[in-house]
Order: structure tokens, then C-alpha cells, then sequence
């Protein structure tokens, strides 16, 4: 993906087709060039996302054509739930059938030689998606059905964002395909700030994800050889690694894409400066939260039937919130804890003294996610809180982690940058590629030659290492 030498060398074929080639052939190599993207990470996945941009063109143009031909409502909604419950049908056979198979039939035939076929395609969760608000949305007449195949499979295949998002809407990014004719290439502002997004992007991911992971996965691993102290470390350590590698990933597709002349969602506004956890949904994973808000949370009720209706309606939204990030029950558990949560948060007084407690309340709720199954989960929570403090381990455990006082200080020193420049932002209510493109030129080059120093320097990569994927890759 992104941390591969494959991508930019990928990503400057395709900027230069799209600026040498006549500018109305630019959606067709944007098109074009998403399915070879595709196809590269895994051919069955671009097979199943072609079916699905001709499935959503179809049924595009089949309830547009339901509407202008006066058919009942009650026949146009019946088209929309057969369509919608169609796409439901295939997220729950490639969501399910490899846990269900697996974990209650683990010797059968079928498990070893047709589960690959039962796999999640590359993407499939994300576009998934914006097949149903683009469906919902034509069926509602809020959106014209899109007449151009090309410009609809952009919209679903658009490779920046393909693998983990954002979940875009067709009506914001529709119209962007119809102006790109009018892009330039020497556009200073767009690129310098095209450029600061996937710099900071890499920073987060290359920086302090992957410097994380390695930490993680050796305490979630070898849970049984650390006291509660490291345990906790390992809590807060995932709570970073996989804010800084998901919002590192959105950063990246979003200056990918802003070089083609394209605007994504921003994913992220500093969410663990949320003072409650309905804030820090506010501000993490924002095209998601939009999604589960407008598509289900509102058409549910939303809050307009009383508090016991909204507390409900909630839960259910942040329960297929858990099940739609994966198949085990660890996902359920951790979805469900912040319905509770934002049930709770419901009762309480707002206020900014609540911000710790929100970070700890979603990072306790961490460990869920990153644990491979409840009881896994549930182990390192136990041993957690029972192993107690052991000093005379403290050097057996840093050696474990190979934490020697320089990577110890290179971990602190990133943590609290991260947090550091997210508070600033938070107050300035903007994100830092934007903040730093209000900085004159000589500040502006100070801090791309500091990031880069900081990459090549500081981040993990290098012969012998194993880029981390993507944490969201995998949803």
C-alpha cells in the first residue's frame, strides 16, 4: 500500500498520464488507474468491485426511472430495500462465513479450499457504503442518478481512498469530476498543501504507528511477561498507534487526491481531545460516524421519540458499528461499550474536565479492538489489574520490548508531539497541513524538511522490517 516502493512509483505514472493526457480523458485515468490499483493488491477484488459499480449504476438508473414514471412510493421503497438488503447480503457473507466456518467448523473440506473465496475484497466495507447512501439518496431524489458509468466507478473505485476511506458522498464528490478538466498542475497552493497532507500522513504511519506496533504486538502477544504497569503502556501505546495510523492513512489519501484536483472528507478532527465520547465520534472517523448518523441513527428515530428511544436507537447504531468492523465478538463487545458509554453521556453535565476520562474511556475500550477475540481480550484486561507492579522485572521487560533509552525517548518524545500539535489544532479548529499553510514560505519549508528529517531518520522501515499494514486494511 501506501508504505510500499510500489506506490510512488504508481502514483507518479498515473499523475503523469493525468496532466500529459488531453484534460477531458482525466476521470477515464483516474478510472482506469483505480482498478489497475485494485488488481495489483488482488484481482478477485477488482472482479467484485466491478459487479458492484454496474449494481449500483443499474440501480441507480432503476429508481431514478421508478420516480419520473409516477410509481407509488410504496413500489420505489420496495426497489430500495431489495437493493439495499442485497448489498447487506453480501457484506454479511463476506463479514461471516470465513468466522462462522472457521470457528464452528474448523475440520470441514470447505474451510481450507473454498474460504478464500468468502474472504473480504480489498475496500469492499468502505464502498460498500457509498453504494448504499448513493442508492438511499437517488430513491430520496436528493441525487440525480449518475448517467456516466466512468464518473460512478470513480466514485466508488477512486484509488486514494479505496483500501480504508473516507466513505464519501456522490453528492459532494460527483461534481469534483466534471471541473477536473480545469486543473493545473503548477498550482503552488494545492500542491504545497496536497504535499504537507501526505508528509504529516507519513510522519504519523512510518513515525509513531509502526514504532507502536512493534511495542504492541510483543504485550498483546506476551501478555503473561509483563506486570500491570507495561500492560497499561501497551493500552495507551494501541490508543496512539491506531489513531496515528488511520488518521496517517486518511492524510495521505487526502493529498493524493487533492494533487488530481480531488477534495476528500476530513477523517479526523483531534478526537482524543473530545470531552465526551458523542464528541470523540464527532471527531474520529468522521465519514463514518456522518454515515451510521444519517443512514441509520435518524431513519431509526434519531432522539425525536424520547430519551429511552434515543438511548436505544443509540446502541443499535454503535452495535452495527462493532459488527461492521469485524466478525468476532470482541468487536461486539467493543461497540457496545460505547453505546454504554454515550448512553451514560447522556445523563451527565458537558464540560472540558471530562477529556481524560473520554481518553481513558476509549482507550480501555482499545483493547478490545485490538485483541484477536474476546477472550484474549478479556485475559490482558484481567492480567492488567491483577499482575501488579514488578520492579525487579522492569530491565528483564524493557529488554522484551528492545526499548533501550534512545527508542524510550523516541517513543515520549512522538506521543506527546502527537498529542501536543492535536491540542493545537483542536483550539485553532483546523488541522495542521491547513495551519501550515497560513505560515509564510520560509516557516512552511522549515517544517517539510523537518518532517522528512524526522521519516528517514526516525521512521520504522529498512531491510529486514516488514512494513505494519494498514490496521483499517483488514475491515
Amino acid at each position: 500500500m501506501f508504505v510500499s516502493l510500489f506506490f510512488p512509483v504508481f502514483l507518479g505514472i498515473v499523475i503523469l498520464c493525468y496532466f500529459a493526457l488531453p484534460a477531458k480523458c482525466r476521470p477515464a485515468i483516474l478510472f482506469f488507474a483505480s482498478c489497475v490499483f485494485c488488481a495489483s493488491l488482488d484481482i478477485r477484488s477488482l472482479v467484485i468491485l466491478f459487479i458492484s459499480i454496474l449494481f449500483t449504476y443499474c440501480g441507480g438508473i432503476l429508481l431514478e426511472h421508478a420516480g419520473k414514471n409516477s410509481f407509488r412510493p410504496g413500489k420505489i421503497h420496495f426497489i430500495l430495500v431489495v437493493l439495499l438488503s442485497l448489498c447487506l447480503l453480501l457484506l454479511l457473507v463476506f463479514k461471516y462465513t470465513g468466522y462462522i466456518f472457521q470457528r464452528f467448523f474448523p475440520g470441514l473440506t470447505f474451510t481450507q479450499t473454498l474460504l478464500p473465496y468468502f474472504l473480504m475484497p480489498i475496500g469492499f466495507s468502505f464502498y460498500l457504503f457509498q453504494m448504499i447512501s448513493y442508492l438511499v439518496d437517488v430513491a430520496k431524489g436528493k441525487l440525480a442518478a449518475e448517467k456516466n458509468f466512468i464518473h460512478l466507478g470513480c466514485y466508488l473505485a477512486f484509488f486514494p481512498r479505496l483500501v480504508s476511506g473516507p466513505i464519501e458522498r456522490a453528492g459532494d464528490f460527483l461534481p469534483q469530476l466534471s471541473a477536473l478538466s480545469k486543473i493545473k498542475f503548477f498550482d503552488r497552493g494545492r500542491l504545497s498543501t496536497a504535499f504537507t497532507y501526505i508528509l504529516w500522513g507519513y510522519f504519523m504511519k512510518m513515525v509513531v504507528a509502526d514504532r507502536l506496533a512493534l511495542l504492541v504486538n510483543s504485550l498483546f502477544g506476551s501478555m503473561q511477561e509483563f506486570d500491570s504497569f507495561f500492560l497499561f503502556l501497551g493500552m495507551l501505546f494501541y490508543t496512539m498507534q491506531i489513531y496515528c495510523d488511520f488518521a496517517g492513512y486518511s492524510n495521505i489519501a487526502i493529498g493524493c487526491a487533492a494533487i488530481f484536483g480531488i477534495r476528500l472528507t476530513q477523517n479526523f478532527a483531534s478526537p482524543y481531545q473530545a470531552a465526551s465520547i458523542s464528541e470523540f465520534w464527532r471527531r474520529w472517523h468522521i465519514s463514518l460516524s456522518s454515515f451510521l448518523k444519517d443512514y441509520i441513527y435518524i431513519p431509526l428515530g434519531g432522539s425525536r421519540y424520547g430519551t429511552f428511544r434515543k438511548c436505544l436507537n443509540t446502541m443499535i447504531v454503535f452495535l452495527l458499528c462493532g459488527m461492521w468492523h469485524g466478525s468476532g465478538l470482541n468487536f461486539v463487545v467493543w461497540g457496545l461499550l460505547h453505546g454504554i458509554y454515550s448512553v451514560i453521556g447522556t445523563f451527565l453535565p458537558s464540560g472540558r474536565k471530562y477529556r481524560v476520562l473520554t481518553f481513558f474511556e476509549a482507550a480501555f475500550a482499545w483493547i478490545f479492538f485490538r485483541a484477536e477475540s474476546l477472550s484474549q481480550a478479556l485475559s490482558y484486561i484481567r492480567r492488567m489489574l491483577t499482575a501488579g507492579l514488578q520492579p525487579r522485572s522492569f530491565s528483564r521487560s524493557l529488554k522484551l520490548l528492545e526499548l533501550d533509552p534512545a527508542e524510550i525517548i523516541v517513543v515520549t518524545i512522538s506521543i506527546l508531539l502527537i498529542l501536543l500539535i492535536d491540542e493545537f489544532c483542536y483550539r485553532k479548529k483546523l488541522s495542521l497541513p491547513l495551519l501550515i499553510q497560513e505560515k509564510p514560505n520560509a516557516a512552511r519549508y522549515l517544517i517539510f524538511y523537518l518532517l522528512l528529517i524526522g521519516i528517514f531518520v526516525f521512521g520504522v522501515y529498512g531491510p529486514g522490517y516488514q512494513a505494519e499494514q494498514f490496521i483499517y486494511m483488514q475491515f
